[in-house]
């Protein structure tokens, strides 16, 4: 029997949001990994699931099949959607009405988990006023943007905590807390298997220690905000991503979330996938922080080559960067490769937002001058064109 092995990635604005496709080509598994920011469900994610509901052939009265729900972090541009898939779950069952989604399992490290100490409570009193909306709850203190996200992140990985509860999903299957390393090698069945490389405990637990020292003074010291900025940015969100080394028929694909490029090196230098004398090559690598060049040097993609580079990002905040493409050419030489965007071709012509526009020229202009052994692949134009699509086994659709 043909497998499938196929890797959709679709448009989340500045985000992720992924599909895995897996197992028997005629009964295909699917994982969700990451939703994007606000819309992006409604506008994309949704739809395509609704479309393989009818490709699969489900019945209205029954809910797809959703092997796995993964989280790398909770940052909104990769939570928010799958808070939306859930919350619209919930509701339906709640109603008594056909529940869309059937979820085996939610993979999520919520903010609360990873502090898991007294140092959280501030932060976990903020995010409940934040979540429940409650005028009587405690008031939050004056932030800049960056630690403020800190708390709305941690108030949407509760609401996502409870949704799951309400459906009675199992959270984090096959792990006692945390969806972390030590790296093991975990079966889902139908020949998938995934080794997680990250977080790492050990700077889990560093982090925790930090958190408890600097908290108060971040909250109550405003011009500390250079100081909190840094923290948040470097600390909550990053460090908790989730990287995963996805494998089926020794094809291999590197999820890597935002987490820092040094990060991944390390996590799979400790589950042994990565020695000092030659690459660790993939077929598929999902560039980390939607190509921000703040995450990656070189060495990073020196150190981790892959057939397939896919990089979700639509010029928010410079992403994806022109020089990690030049990075990735560097590493690459004259080896063939191929480069896959989940905004189209055009996208700079029509976005009105300057900072946004520029960046995304910025890669066009990369692209006009890219080396021969390099193609690039754009999400084709047109509101059907939800994703970029890469098979690795049997193709997931006929021509």
């Amino acid at each position: 029997m043909d497998n499938v092995f196929t890797l959709e990635a679709l448009f989340a604005k500045k985000g992720d949001a992924l599909l895995l496709h897996y197992g028997p080509s005629d009964d295909p598994k699917l994982i969700v990994v990451d939703g994007g920011p606000r819309g992006v469900y409604r506008k994309f994610l949704r739809p395509r699931l609704m479309e393989l509901r009818e490709e699969l052939e489900v019945p209205q009265d029954q809910s797809l099949p959703l092997r796995m729900v993964m989280v790398s972090h909770i940052d909104d541009d990769h939570i928010a959607g799958i808070l939306d898939l859930f919350k619209e779950a919930a509701v339906a069952k709640e109603r008594h009405r056909p529940v869309p989604y059937a979820i085996g399992t939610l993979w999520h490290n919520s903010f609360d988990d990873i502090l898991g100490n007294a140092g959280n409570a501030v932060v976990s009193r903020m995010a409940a006023t934040v979540a429940s909306r409650d005028p009587g709850g405690l008031a939050v203190p004056k932030m800049k943007r960056e630690s403020r996200a800190v708390v709305s992140s941690t108030a949407q990985g509760r609401n996502l905590r409870n949704a799951a509860k309400k459906l009675q999903v199992e959270t984090n299957e096959h792990f006692e807390g945390l969806v972390m390393s030590p790296a093991k090698k975990i079966s889902l069945g139908h020949g998938l298997k995934m080794t997680v490389v990250g977080p790492d405990k050990d700077r889990v637990i560093e982090f925790q220690q930090r958190w408890d020292k600097d908290l108060k003074k971040i909250l109550k010291k405003e011009e500390e905000s250079a100081r909190a900025q840094a923290f948040a940015d470097k600390s909550p969100f990053n460090l908790a991503s989730i990287c995963v080394l996805v494998e089926m028929k020794r094809k291999k694909i590197l999820l890597t979330g935002d987490a820092r490029g040094d990060y991944v090196i390390e996590g799979l230098e400790k589950a042994r996938l990565l020695r000092k004398t030659k690459p660790f090559h993939v077929d598929i690598l999902k560039v980390p922080h939607h190509g921000s060049d703040r995450n990656v040097e070189d060495i990073f993609f020196e150190r981790i080559t892959a057939d397939h580079y896919v990089v979700s990002g639509d010029g928010e905040h410079g992403n994806p960067e022109r020089e990690m493409l030049e990075m990735i050419q560097r590493a690459r030489g004259d080896s063939p490769y191929t480069i896959h965007f989940t905004f189209t071709k055009n996208a700079h012509t029509k976005e009105k937002n300057k900072k946004r526009k520029a960046a995304l020229r910025r890669v066009q202009k990369w692209v006009r001058q890219k080396p021969r052994n390099c193609e690039v692949v754009f999400r084709q134009a047109g509101p059907a064109a939800l994703s970029v699509s890469i098979d690795l086994l049997t193709p997931l659709y006929e021509e």
